[in-house]
């Protein structure tokens, strides 16, 4: 699928208009008009932030897939009638607070380090 039948679609299933879409992107009515005819490419920045609106990855936006991240979504959510949103809130959460803990160690590590050296220094400047 191209890049304007992408948008296409996943504008129709967000339920935004292309004016709505192109305030969310800073631009024009028109260059989303230009974007969904083929007539215009957006830039690399654009990609992004369209794929950041509409929750799909900037591969999907380019190259297309056979399974739309959107409906995945839609038919895990209704298969097993559990809020997804807050199972992936809480799985970033962990991998966050992963990331501060390891990041607390290391900076811990680093304190050791250099008491150790300083005291070092202390030690071999005193003989």
């Amino acid at each position: 699928m191209s890049v304007s039948k992408q948008l296409i679609h996943l504008r129709n299933v967000k339920g935004i208009s292309q004016e709505e879409l192109a305030s969310l992107m800073n631009v024009t009515r028109q260059a989303v008009s230009k974007w969904e005819t083929d007539q215009a490419l957006p830039d690399s920045e654009k990609i992004i932030r369209l794929s950041e609106i509409f929750g799909v990855t900037t591969d999907y936006l380019l190259k297309g897939k056979e399974n739309d991240p959107i409906d995945i979504y839609s038919q895990h959510d209704s298969k097993a009638g559990t809020d997804m949103s807050a199972e992936v809130t809480e799985i970033i959460d962990n991998v966050h607070q992963m990331t501060t803990t390891k990041r607390c160690l290391i900076g811990i590590g680093i304190f050791i380090f250099v008491v150790i050296v300083i005291v070092g220094i202390i030690f071999i400047m005193k003989m």
